[in-house]
Formats: C-alpha cells, structure tokens, sequence
C-alpha cells in the first residue's frame, strides 16, 4: 500500500539516486501504533520522520510493506530511506544509521498466572518462544539457542501464545498493549508480562549505502530532529498520539 504524504518544500538539493531533489521514497512497515497504513497520520513515528524531511525540504512517499520487502527493497537501493530499525553491527554493511528514535521495550508476554520474574535465557530452556519471522532478535537471545516459532506478525504471535502453541511471546511491550486493546480486548485478562524487560531498543531511521547521497541526506535529517527535539515539535506530535 502506497499513501502520499505531502510536506513543504525547502528548497535544500541532495543527491538521492532514486529521488528527485523535492521527493523521497520511503518504506515502512505496518506496526502500529508507531506506525501503520490505518493510523491517524500514519502514526506518530512517521510523523516524526516525514516533519523531519520536511524541515530538510522533502516531500514524502511512504510506501508500508512486509518487513522482509522493506528490508531488502531498501538495502538495494530501492528506497531512499527505510523507519524504523533496530541497530546491529551486521546491518552497518548496508545502512546509515540515524539519531535515536524512541526506543522499544522488549519483553516476554506470557499466559495469565504464568508470569515472573526474567532471570536471563538459561531459565528458558525448554520453553517454546514466539517470534515475528524477519525481526532482528535482542542480544544474546540468538546464542542462547532456545526453542522457538516464528509468527508473520505480532499480532499472531500473540494468539499463538493463547492458544498454548508457544510458552512466552517476545514482542514490544507498546504494541502488545496496543493490540490487545483494539484487537483482543476480550482476551485481555488472560495476558501477562515477565518483568523486567528483555531488551531495550532505541529505534533509527537508516538510509542504504546503495544510493549516492545517503550520507548527505542523513546528515540534513539529522540535524532537523535535532532541532525537532530542541524547539519541541517531537513532544508535540507524541503527546498528539497519547505518547
């Protein structure tokens, strides 16, 4: 699905191989409620994203895929830039890796009553762990080769876990909640959480190395977040979304 966001134009000229000077190509995923297709101004993530290209003088084509075609269509190239990601040293090959974003807070979304306390993946084993396919895994969770399914997204992930086909969930504790609320309501006391939580995430916009000018671009996004942050508009357009 491919939605047009329009921004002012500034008038700044960068070198993008696969974008005018006035034009982006961006790509997303659907995962809300920091961002999605459906969401009022397409979520507050990407309203961050695209006021921050607006200052540097973009407009904005957002184009929300499945995780995998955003990954590898922007590795390639075929994306100006791609939000949000999580940083690992491996993706440097191919990404610049922007100012943080807001972070996620990785935790493990167990059945009700079955909860706890998480004491490190050691006390894991064993146990099946739902996972999203495609999601990069929080550190050391790799190595500790545990059981685990993969899910197409969070949200099956989540009905995986009531029905008893995995043990614990790994998800944002954000869009758990999220979807819980507007999708499973009437499943919401049956969910519960291990504290504390796994992973905490900061959250980036990248550009691919692929495209000439990336580093340009980056630099000019850069420095309007940094002025986002400093005159207020990042806590404005949060607190908009109830964040």
């Amino acid at each position: 699905m491919k939605t047009r966001i329009l921004a002012l134009i500034a008038g700044l000229i960068l070198g993008a191989q696969s974008a005018t000077a006035e034009n982006l190509n961006l790509a997303a995923t659907e995962w809300p409620p920091f961002y999605g297709s459906e969401l009022p101004d397409y979520g507050f993530m990407t309203e961050i994203v695209v006021e921050a290209f607006n200052r540097s003088g973009y407009e904005s084509d957002v184009s929300f895929l499945p995780w995998k075609r955003a990954f590898e269509g922007s590795r390639d190239g075929k994306y100006d830039a791609l939000f949000t990601m999580w940083y690992r040293k491996e993706r440097e090959e191919f990404f610049i890796f922007s100012d943080p974003l807001p972070s996620n807070e990785l935790v493990f979304l167990v059945r009700s009553g079955e909860g706890g306390t998480f004491e490190g993946y050691d006390a894991l084993k064993g146990k099946t762990v739902g996972v999203v396919r495609g999601y990069a895994a929080p550190p050391g969770f790799d190595d500790a080769n545990l059981k685990v399914s993969e899910a197409r997204d969070d949200e099956e992930n989540l009905r995986k876990l009531l029905r008893g086909r995995v043990d614990m969930a790994l998800t944002d504790r954000i869009v758990a909640q999220h979807i819980i609320n507007t999708k499973m309501e009437s499943e919401a006391g049956n969910f519960g959480w291990m504290e504390p939580p796994v992973h905490v995430d900061v959250q980036y916009m990248v550009v691919p190395k692929a495209l000439d000018g990336s580093a340009a671009l980056m630099t000019s996004f850069n420095t309007a977040l940094a002025e986002m942050t400093e005159d207020g508009p990042l806590k404005t357009i949060m607190g908009k979304h109830g964040f």
